[in-house]
């Protein structure tokens, strides 16, 4: 009879001891799976490239171009202002200068004084002048919170192509014989004595926009080589101030 009573104790306190384990095992379950929750929400989430990180980027630009004219008489033009629009890109954004090319389109009218191509008005105009302007510049970029501003220069190309204007025969009287002869006349000076180069100065100021575009303004001062050269001084110094959309 003891040896049943001593067996019952003893199962008796397997069943305590059994349940005081119980509980502290759950409870430290539980305290595992709240430890490693909040380590699977702090993972990092995928990172974007953000406009400020971008390698490369392209934009356009438009807006009023003037063309200095020194020698305006009569005939030829005051200094012109013209409309110009273009497209290029700010490329290696990520080395220490980032290099730029820019291509512009603008159109004036011009006439042969004898000597010079000149700017003119449309009463005494020979040739419509298709003008691509190519900057191939090197800029530095410097980045403020949402502000970005570019500063550089380079080299610029201007391949100028003039066509009769409308209206005029090619007969017509011109002061090197006809409109015809004008017109060669003036194709040929603008590729003559380095007229075509023309090394310039850009500064640019943009703004982060919500979509990660950026919008702002560029200023440009392009030098003209061939006036320099002939002894004209700043004679067709262009200048412009864009408007510019940054994608």
């Amino acid at each position: 009879m003891l040896r049943t009573d001593r067996i019952k104790t003893v199962f008796l306190l397997l069943l305590l001891t059994a349940g005081t384990f119980l509980p502290a095992e759950e409870s430290d379950s539980k305290q595992t799976e709240a430890a490693s929750a909040p380590a699977a929400q702090t993972e990092s989430p995928v990172q974007t490239e953000s406009p400020a990180q971008k390698k490369h980027s392209f934009f356009l630009s438009a807006g009023p171009m003037l063309m200095v004219n020194a020698d305006s008489s009569k005939k030829s033009a005051p200094s012109p202002i013209m409309f110009s629009g273009g497209a290029g890109a700010t490329l290696f954004q990520n080395l220490p200068v980032a290099f730029q090319p820019r291509l512009t389109f603008f159109m004036h009218y011009y006439l042969w004084d004898g000597e010079c191509a000149r700017p003119a008005e449309i009463e005494n105009r020979t040739a419509t002048v298709l003008s691509f302007l190519l900057d191939l510049n090197v800029v530095k970029i410097f980045r403020y919170q949402k502000h970005t501003f570019q500063a550089g220069g380079g080299l610029s190309l201007l391949a100028r192509f003039g066509i009769l204007s409308a209206g005029l025969e090619e007969s017509g009287s011109g002061l090197s014989g006809t409109n015809s002869s004008d017109l060669s006349e003036i194709n040929s000076w603008f590729w003559s004595g380095a007229r075509f180069l023309y090394p310039d100065l850009t500064f640019c100021w943009l703004y982060d926009l919500p979509n990660g575009w950026k919008a702002g303004l560029s200023a440009h001062v392009y030098i003209p080589m061939g006036s320099l050269a002939d002894g004209r001084g700043m004679d067709g110094t262009l200048i412009t101030i864009c408007g510019r959309l940054e994608i």
